[in-house]
């Protein structure tokens, strides 16, 4: 092998199977999960009635955090995620913080809170059962969903992403019908119950799962016409989300007393005065289990894409790179398997966890709206023919609002958590990026192009 870095060219792949339906059901998926469940009582206790105001300011600060990867999706196809954009917009030596980061991810980015919160979920429903098993059956369950391949897993999430939509949809304009509460009296004594601050800090904890929509920039390679159905895709998880996400903490907010919600980790005490018994139920699979399933079961193809192109490119053995006869890499789906499921085997603290993952996060969130910045420099012929026609000041004005809303909740994340896990999470993050200055220099790294112009898959499409 040489000791140098190159750069190889590789042919772009022919275009995917999923379709732009397709890629909005795995989006929606993505996006509409736990935190719509689990975190409008905590950010009642912030702002109060507030909360629904709290998750309109939250969805559109997400949408400016998140737009530079939408751009991008316009502009070139993308099959390797973030180690995909700063590998072949940044230079070689970015690579490697990537690929590193995204090992730990399924464990910071709290997948087993997903899989402990379907545990609790399922646990309403069947008793008899511990809240570990059921949570641990879970998982297994997607884990084989995920081996039988891309078209099956397509298929299964319309499926479910369907079924969610539309209970939640359905619940929503129920709700609404339902609220005696003073949500709307602005100047109300449980209004804005924490000044601004409390509002922000309310929005800040809503962020997070209101724009997960953009992960679907990573599927890229597996669609159709990616540049055109991608960020369709994305964008048209927005209204959904405002009218979802919105509704549904008007309704959790504004059908009981506030006393009864704030705080609360589940919507349940509102649905439960709401619905009948069975209805309940059927709301309780369709809506917050259905979920957090679509949620969690993202999990393993978020971490899927950007392994194994850093795999194919030397930062990780090849070897993990073995499909089984549906396609799938089964040994990254394995190991995902495995780094969801020890937290929960050995009752490992959320708390902790989610704390190094917000400072991790910022590092390679900001790195990567940064190479989305070199797009004109980079393909500056492509750029001119992006799908959003924008200049480059335009993009540079958006990479830097990015980046703005990823440094306000760094900082939010970083004076909220005891100062041993901050200096925990920024050891963890500098020995990723010595790692990865560590093999650059090395040499042996060839990495494969992996984001393509459009002209190609558009013109065999």
């Amino acid at each position: 092998m040489s000791n140098k870095n190159i750069i190889v060219n590789k042919p772009e792949p022919k275009p995917g199977i999923l379709e732009r339906g397709d890629l909005f059901a795995i989006a929606v998926g993505m996006v509409i999960g736990s935190g719509m469940v689990t975190l409008i009582g905590p950010a009642m206790a912030y702002t109060g009635y507030s909360v629904w105001l709290a998750y309109l300011t939250a969805i559109v600060m997400g949408f400016f955090m998140v737009f530079p990867y939408i751009i991008l999706g316009g502009t070139m196809r993308v099959a390797g995620g973030p180690y995909s954009i700063v590998t072949n917009l940044s230079g070689v030596s970015t690579g490697g913080l990537v690929a590193y980061t995204k090992l730990v991810t399924p464990i910071l980015n709290s997948s087993f809170a997903l899989a402990l919160a379907l545990g609790l979920y399922l646990n309403n429903l069947l008793p008899g059962i511990t809240v570990k098993t059921l949570a641990i059956a879970g998982v297994v369950v997607l884990f084989v969903l995920n081996l039988l391949g891309m078209d099956i897993f397509a298929k299964v999430s319309k499926i479910l992403s369907t079924i969610l939509l539309i209970t939640m949809v359905l619940y929503v304009i129920f709700g609404l019908t339902q609220i005696r509460q003073p949500i709307f009296n602005f100047s109300g004594d449980k209004m804005f119950t924490g000044g601004f601050k409390g509002f922000m800090l309310a929005a800040l904890l809503l962020i997070n799962s209101a724009n997960g929509y953009y992960n679907i920039l990573w599927y890229g390679k597996d669609a159709k016409r990616a540049t055109k159905d991608v960020p369709f895709a994305a964008m048209s998880c927005v209204p959904c989300l405002l009218f979802i996400y919105v509704g549904l903490a008007m309704v959790t907010g504004g059908v009981l007393p506030h006393d009864e919600v704030a705080g609360v980790e589940t919507i349940l005490p509102a649905a439960q005065a709401i619905l009948p018994g069975i209805v309940y139920k059927v709301f309780m699979i369709g809506g917050p289990i259905m979920a957090i399933i679509t949620t969690l079961n993202g999990v393993f193809n978020d971490v899927r894409y950007p392994i194994a192109q850093a795999a194919k490119d030397g930062w990780l053995p090849k070897g993990i790179l073995k499909e089984n006869r549906f396609g799938a890499p089964y040994l990254i789906y394995i190991y995902t398997l495995i780094v969801v499921l020890l937290p929960i085997i050995f009752d490992m603290s959320i708390v902790t966890i989610t704390n190094i993952f917000q400072v991790i996060t910022f590092f390679m969130n900001v790195t990567v709206v940064y190479a989305i910045s070199r797009l004109p420099k980079k393909y500056p012929d492509t750029w001119k023919k992006n799908k959003f026609h924008l200049s480059n000041a335009g993009l540079y004005v958006f990479c830097t609002i990015s980046i703005i809303i990823y440094t306000i909740i760094f900082v939010k994340g970083i004076f909220s958590i005891k100062l041993a896990y901050a200096v925990a999470a920024v050891v963890v993050m500098v020995a990723l990026i010595l790692i990865g200055i560590y093999l650059t220099k090395k040499g042996g790294i060839r990495i494969e192009t992996s984001i393509w112009q459009p002209s190609e898959e558009e013109k065999n499409v």
